[in-house]
């Protein structure tokens, strides 16, 4: 009944209910100073929690101000102790603090990876699952037991408030548009590039995601629904060290993988490097139901069109990482970075369409096997150069990039028409395609952080990108078993893309009320041509983007945050290629070269109650929303997808999310979020207005078991949500896993199992105009991994972290 009881109380607890520790005389004053080690600079907006000693409750909660200063007011005399932490840094547990009638100060308290004493102080790191951030929520993945054996695509639906559809377009409470950054640059890839780029990412090369919803002007526009930053590992400890992992598991198929990180630094020189190979096997059953009505009235189809498709895709990647920091002197240091990947990716699929008119009667039965054999190569190259001058914790860096990516396809598309009797009726349709993709991503950026004073800086900065795309999707067709060129199937498209961005960010603190004001302007040029048809299609616009964001702790248990930015959401280079990509004869794809960006202004309003429930209301409104619209040519039994520009989409709701430790070994993180999209918009001749409510719960449970045991449990929920004119249905997932310490906590062993109940599975319908159709996608999610990782070398301060000014790029692209 104990264990019983606790649940209980985590539950209540999670949704922000709580009993406060009881009244005493408050008679004393506690003040702290968070300082990062290497620079000794301070440590602003780090989440402080002051708990007692005798029984671990949690008394108040703060932030550290723009000098890093922490204040408790009124604190009753006895012992106490805090935690503090802050992304890019290790969490601290600071102990026996003693509080008396007079104002107690703290030694500075200097955040860093190993554990330290500061004279009678005890300072451990322990950083945990799920920390909440004034701007942001970071997941950290490698404290995570649940995160063994998936790739980076798979890990993002674990996030909280972040969901996938079945093409790995990314959504984040209900609002689709993420920009996908991988250590903190865009990735300039294509959609479905970056979904292949994403699972071909380890879950052992993953650091942490940090997800953030409201962006400053010091961000990229891009994004409408905010930001999501994956931060690969990297090993930087002084001295020689790293850490190798292996991982096994079974899902319908067999995956793998490996990996290492080096690391060796000496002073003012620092070399680093990494490997990752990976291989996931997958296979997933599709099914589609279409009902064509020819424009009449009635609920009886004229005809039904029975789709089945079993995929299986198997996945080889290879990522590497190279780089060298070198500090010449206290002010100047400078970096080089190179960083790729390449593999192989393949899509062998086998779909029967079975078309039958009302009465049931055969009319025809294809039977297409497709297979796409996917190769991509992609290196980026970055240089890094930061000075900082004698002004005191001024600062001016630097970086120069470039990247290439180059991506071919060969496709095959192989029809045989059957009889009733599922014998070959002799009619057949064999086509092949090749289709060479390549990418050149060029950027360059400056950035400047100028300090007035302790409680005001200004920040400022330049961005230059350029992107140049060349697709050339080439097809033939067998005809009296000669290939003979095909033009109608075959398409040439070169893209250009210039953006010149400036942006100019302005802090000031006001005692407990912290404000920042930005801008950020940016001119776009695009060129879309269309070489096939001779067709150009160019574009040129500057928009500019203003950011807000408020701050005020009214007092040790309440604080509130106010945020507002205006972003854009551009079309990728692939959804701009008009060339149509066939599942089978009868279902198609195609891009949409007239596709005009979406604007987006969002405002967030969240409370704080004792730094550890927050609730976070949102609104946020989009005109010119780009969505994958679904139509259908009924006199042709033929159903197409392509994206196309609505009139708005509206999105707003309320979150909770909630960090506690009911025990001293059960730690909780939960995020609830109830949310209503809205679409409206003129659609081929419809007028759409389709709204849903709906609702997610995210649970991530970790429990140290002792002895170097732990384990963890989680599962998340979706109920019925909308995109466009689909409408899906409400799924539920479920993992637990466990984990050994050994070797000294060197060493971990795990076992995972995702999805126990195999309820990932995506049910979909769409009633629009003349569209009449069902979906379900059963997805290869139910997963048993086994790995082993070890850690080996010195554990001591680390290096800084570096950063390359392309990565924010590299989403768009098509190729690699």
């Amino acid at each position: 009944m104990k264990n019983y009881k606790y649940i209980a109380l985590g539950f209540v607890m999670m949704f922000g209910w709580g009993i406060g520790p009881t009244s005493a005389q408050q008679v004393g004053q506690l003040r702290g100073h968070l300082k990062a080690v290497e620079t000794s600079k301070p440590i602003e907006f780090a989440t402080v929690a002051l708990f007692r000693e005798r029984d671990s409750s949690l008394v108040k909660g703060t932030l550290s101000d723009t000098s890093g200063v922490f204040i408790f007011e009124k604190i009753v005399e006895g012992k106490y102790y805090l935690t503090a932490s802050i992304i890019g840094y290790k969490s601290m547990i600071v102990r026996n603090i003693i509080v008396s009638e007079k104002t107690q100060i703290l030694p500075v308290i200097t955040l860093e990876s190993e554990a330290q004493m500061i004279e009678t102080v005890t300072v451990t790191a322990k950083k945990p699952l799920v920390e909440q951030q004034i701007d942001r929520t970071v997941l950290n993945i490698e404290n995570s037991i649940l995160a063994e054996g998936n790739t980076a695509l798979e890990l993002l639906e674990k996030a909280p408030g972040v969901t996938l559809d079945d093409d790995g377009n990314i959504a984040l409470k209900g609002r689709t548009g993420v920009a996908v950054m991988l250590n903190g640059k865009l990735t300039y890839l294509s959609q479905r590039e970056l979904t292949t780029l994403l699972r071909g990412t380890p879950s052992g090369a993953v650091s942490k995601i940090e997800i953030i919803a409201n962006p400053s002007a010091k961000y990229d526009a891009a994004g409408n629904a905010g930001m999501i930053n994956i931060v690969l590992k990297k090993s930087d400890k002084v001295g020689a060290n790293g850490s190798i992992y292996a991982n096994l598991a079974r899902s319908r198929a067999n995956r793998y993988g490996t990996g290492i990180n080096l690391n060796y630094r000496n002073g003012g020189f620092n070399i680093y490097g990494s490997y990752d190979h990976a291989f996931r096997g997958e296979v997933e059953y599709v099914s589609y139901t279409r009902r064509f009505h020819d424009g009449k009235s009635g609920n009886v189809p004229l005809r039904t069109s029975y789709q089945n498709t079993t995929t299986n895709e198997p996945l080889y990647t290879n990522n590497y990482k190279a780089g060298v920091d070198f500090a010449a002197n206290e002010k100047n240091i400078f970096g080089l970075l190179i960083n790729g990947s390449f593999g192989t990716y393949i899509n062998d699929n086998m779909t029967t369409n079975r078309l039958v008119s009302a009465s049931g009667q055969l009319l025809s039965l294809p039977q297409t096997y497709n297979y796409n054999r996917e190769q991509w190569n992609s290196a980026a190259f970055n240089f890094n150069y930061v000075h900082k001058p004698t002004r005191k914790n001024s600062e001016l860096s630097m970086d120069l990039n470039y990247s290439v990516n180059h991506n071919r396809s060969a496709l095959t598309m192989d029809t045989r028409y059957l009889t009733q009797e599922n014998t070959s009726s002799g009619v057949y349709s064999l086509r092949r395609g090749n289709a060479p993709s390549l990418t050149y991503v060029y950027v360059g950026k400056v950035d400047y952080v100028h300090p007035f004073d302790e409680k005001s800086k200004l920040e400022m900065g330049w961005k230059s990108s350029y992107v140049e795309v060349d697709n050339n999707l080439k097809y033939d067709t067998l005809k009296n078993e000669q290939w003979i060129p095909d033009p109608s199937w075959s398409n040439h498209f070169k893209y250009q893309e210039t953006i010149h961005a400036g942006y100019i960010n302005y802090q000031k603190s006001f005692g407990k009320l912290n404000v920042q004001v930005g801008l950020r302007g940016e001119k776009t040029q695009t060129i879309g041509a269309q070489v096939t048809t001779d067709s150009v299609v160019k574009r040129s616009y500057f928009q500019l983007f203003p950011s807000l964001f408020v701050s005020n702790t009214f007092n040790d248990v309440h604080s509130a945050q106010l945020s507002y930015s205006r972003r854009i959401e551009r079309p990728d280079y692939a959804d701009l290629n008009p060339f149509r990509f066939f599942r089978d004869p009868f279902l198609y794809y195609e891009g949409n070269p007239f596709l005009r960006p979406e604007l987006t202004h969002s405002v967030e309003v969240s409370h704080i109650y004792k730094g550890q429930w927050t609730t976070t209301l949102n609104y946020s409104y989009t005109s010119d929303v780009m969505n994958w619209m679904m139509g259908q040519v009924d006199s042709l039994n033929t159903t197409f997808q392509s994206p196309q520009n609505l009139r708005s989409f509206i999105n707003y709701g309320i979150s909770f999310t909630a960090s506690v430790q009911p025990t001293h070994w059960w730690s909780l993180n939960s995020f609830a979020n109830v949310f209503r999209n809205e679409y409206r918009g003129d659609q081929k001749g419809g007028n759409l207005n389709n709204g849903i409510w709906t609702f997610s719960l995210n649970i991530q449970n970790t429990f140290q078991l002792g002895k170097g045991y732990s384990a963890e449990l989680s599962g998340y929920y979706n109920s019925k949500s909308v995109y466009g004119v689909f409408v899906t249905k409400g799924f539920y997932a479920v993992s637990v896993g466990a984990q050994k310490n050994l070797f000294n906590k060197k060493g971990t062993l795990k076992i995972v199992v995702n999805d126990v109940f195999q309820t990932r599975q995506r049910r979909q319908t769409a009633r629009y105009e003349n569209l009449d159709m069902n979906g379900h996608i059963r997805f290869d999610s139910r997963m048993v991994t086994f790995s082993f990782s070890y850690r080996f070398g010195k554990d001591m301060t680390p290096a800084r972290k570096r950063k390359s000014g392309s990565e924010d790029i590299q989403g768009r692209v098509t190729g690699g």
